[in-house]
């Protein structure tokens, strides 16, 4: 449920009012994608909720309904045992490290990629609710690249062809 929707307590249509006047303040629409890789886009759906109605249309990886191609939640396993699937498969020929990390107890999840011995890529798992810019700020801060994808913000799938767009786009492989 977002944050507009818990305001205005369900009432579509002032819920749409605001969202259009705060993309109109921010001159972005809320479907905007980020340019930059360090940007919080929301990027998942949540396993224990359907995604909430809507009448805007459903894009790459995202939308009310689920997409036919491989994603989190039609894959037999855990958000993280997908995630893991896919670096296994299509990113073979990258190490990768697994952490947790549960500061103020959202538990988020780092994966950090090598190539040799240098850090190539940081790509961290959280919770919509988490607000924690701690490790995508030491990351910008040392030049190496850093994803983020929220594991349960409804409509967004994390289909297999986006996660793994956005990591091949942030190895520049």
């Amino acid at each position: 449920m977002s944050l507009l929707s818990k305001l205005f307590g369900g009432d579509k249509n002032a819920e749409k009012a605001a969202k259009d006047l705060l993309s109109g303040l921010f001159g972005k629409s809320q479907n905007d994608k980020p340019s930059s890789p360090y940007h919080d886009a929301p990027e998942s759906a949540s396993p224990y909720s359907r995604p909430a109605q809507s009448a805007s249309p459903s894009g790459f990886s995202w939308g009310e309904e689920m997409p036919g191609e491989e994603n989190q939640f039609n894959f037999a396993g855990t958000y993280e045992q997908y995630f893991e699937h896919i670096f296994a498969e299509d990113f073979s020929a990258c190490r990768f490290e697994k952490s947790y990390n549960n500061d103020g107890g959202k538990h988020r999840v780092v994966y950090t990629f090598f190539s040799g011995v240098s850090k190539a890529l940081v790509v961290e798992l959280m919770p919509e609710s988490s607000e924690s810019k701690k490790l995508r700020n030491e990351c910008q801060k040392t030049g190496v690249p850093y994803l983020r994808f929220y594991y349960d913000h409804d409509g967004w799938w994390n289909t297999r062809s986006y996660v793994a767009g956005r990591i091949r786009g942030a190895l520049k492989i």
